[in-house]
């Protein structure tokens, strides 16, 4: 079971899955990123999960986004407080994505595609790793 991230400034959206990942909640983004790890860890326990994947944005010219240091610094402290490997996804433009995707539904909430982010990063990494093998 893995547990995907969506990290962002305001909410970090979460996905579980092995093959076809669901949503899992969004995480308020408040306090400080040890805080937040030790939140994101009880639902790694809570859940069995045996590995992390967190989307990293990165942009059109390749670079890490603004919010890389952030992620891998809580990358660092998940690893730290579970033992478990982390993996940083590539991601682009999947809050967007997930906007779309969502732009149908009635009564969206403001975690909804936050979620619905994590859920499509930690389907592109269990696609590549089906992929890749």
């Amino acid at each position: 079971m893995y547990l995907g991230i969506d990290y962002g400034r305001k909410r970090i959206g979460l996905a579980l899955g092995k093959m076809m990942p669901n949503g899992a909640g969004v995480i308020e983004n408040r306090g400080s990123l040890s805080e937040i790890a030790s939140l994101i860890s009880e639902k790694i326990k809570e859940h069995r999960v045996s590995g992390v994947v967190i989307g990293i944005p990165i942009r059109s010219g390749g670079e890490e986004g603004e919010l890389g240091g952030e992620i891998r610094e809580l990358s660092d402290l998940i690893k730290k407080y579970t033992g478990l490997p982390v993996y940083l996804e590539e991601e682009q433009f999947t809050s967007s994505e997930a906007s779309a995707i969502l732009h149908n539904k009635k009564d969206i909430k403001k975690g909804d595609i936050d979620e619905m982010a994590a859920v499509l990063i930690l389907e592109q990494f269990l696609n590549n790793r089906t992929r890749n093998g």
